[in-house]
């Protein structure tokens, strides 16, 4: 199966020569008076695989200024190899950074780095991180690409006490109610369910089917988990698709841990990705075949138009404002770009970040 990754994947082992090459410059300075402003929010730059240039930037609302770079302008060291995600919580920003098999923990107030949770730690591929108490979290990790876990991190001691077995490519992760939903989103291979673990005995209670390769995971107003899916996508020797073997992505409603409603892609090999949910928690958005749609919770139907008629590579919500925010990748070698929307689509502001922006963690 091809997917988002391996794509990555080989269009950095392409780059990488070209890369290294250009990888001394002048500006190579480091800037320790680059602080985040109290308001504002990160924006996590994947890099181009196996280049190590994954970065951080912060974008100072009050001062209407991206920050780049700021990882390492306060703490003199290199991100890493593909970045993958932040979260924030007990006043430290947790990275995760794939490529490198580790998490950077930083302390959101002067940026000084107070750790790092390595393979020696107990990591081999993580992906997202949730907190679940006050001195726990859970790491998503897709292992060798076909056996993924969930890794419970002690936050004190910064070690992985535990592997939970999950499906193939455990990827995003929500703590609902002392249960913690994982998306099996199949990794190098396939898989179509959503781990259930509780988070009292770290054990699996439930794996529910909910359709090919699932993704995103968010929880509404109500207490129903969506779940997006990217389906199934088969090829032929000649790498045309092999609609015959190939499904649809799908979003998915659960309820009590049941499948309540499923809506599919028209289309085989057409997925669904970045969902996220407004500041009310009453409204879903999604990237889909080019374009940002919305939905509201109580919809049984997909939108039939976009929301905003734009490719992006991640959204994100303003939990504080309700503002889209919406991450650009031209590329894998040059800047992106950090478009933000306020609630009716209107773009407000348009912003260069670092390589390949896919995400951001808000303060």
């Amino acid at each position: 199966m091809k997917n988002t990754f391996l794509k990555r994947v080989l269009f950095g082992l392409v780059i990488a020569s070209s890369a290294l090459l250009g990888a001394c410059s002048d500006d190579d300075t480091i800037d320790n008076t680059d602080l985040p402003g109290k308001e504002g929010f990160f924006v996590v730059n994947e890099g181009a695989f196996g280049n190590g240039d994954a970065s951080l930037s912060y974008y100072d609302e009050e001062k209407d200024q991206m920050i780049n770079d700021i990882f390492m302008s306060n703490t003199g060291k290199p991100l890493g190899d593909q970045a993958q995600s932040m979260n924030i919580f007990n006043g430290m920003g947790y990275i995760v950074v794939q490529g490198s098999k580790k998490i950077e923990v930083i302390n959101l107030e002067d940026m000084t780095s107070v750790g790092t949770v390595t393979t020696d730690d107990g990591l081999e591929s993580p992906r997202y991180i949730v907190a679940v108490t006050a001195d726990k979290a859970y790491v998503s990790d897709w292992g060798d690409g076909f056996n993924g876990s969930v890794k419970v991190l002690d936050l004190q001691t910064l070690k992985v006490t535990k592997t939970i077995k999950t499906g193939s490519g455990a990827n995003n992760l929500i703590n609902v109610g002392g249960k913690v939903y994982v998306a099996n989103s199949g990794g190098y291979g396939y898989d179509n369910t959503v781990s259930v673990i509780d988070v009292s005995t770290d054990e699996i209670i439930k794996t529910l089917e909910v359709g090919d390769n699932p993704s995103s995971l968010q929880v509404d107003e109500k207490n129903n988990i969506w779940v997006a899916g990217k389906g199934k996508t088969a090829y032929n020797a000649d790498w045309s698709v092999d609609e015959a073997n190939s499904t649809p992505g799908f979003i998915a409603k659960l309820n009590n841990d049941e499948v309540v409603l499923k809506l599919e892609s028209a289309k085989v090999a057409v997925g669904f990705g970045n969902l996220v949910i407004n500041k009310n928690y009453d409204a879903l958005y999604y990237t889909h075949q080019g374009a940002v749609y919305r939905m509201s919770i109580n919809d049984t139907e997909l939108p039939g138009s976009p929301f905003i008629d734009k490719s992006f590579y991640g959204l994100a919500i303003n939990p504080f404002n309700g503002n889209l925010v919406a991450t650009e990748a031209p590329n894998f070698s040059s800047s992106g770009t950090v478009y933000i929307y306020n609630e009716s689509g209107v773009l407000q502001d348009q912003l260069v970040a670092g390589i390949a922006p896919n995400g951001c963690a808000f303060k």
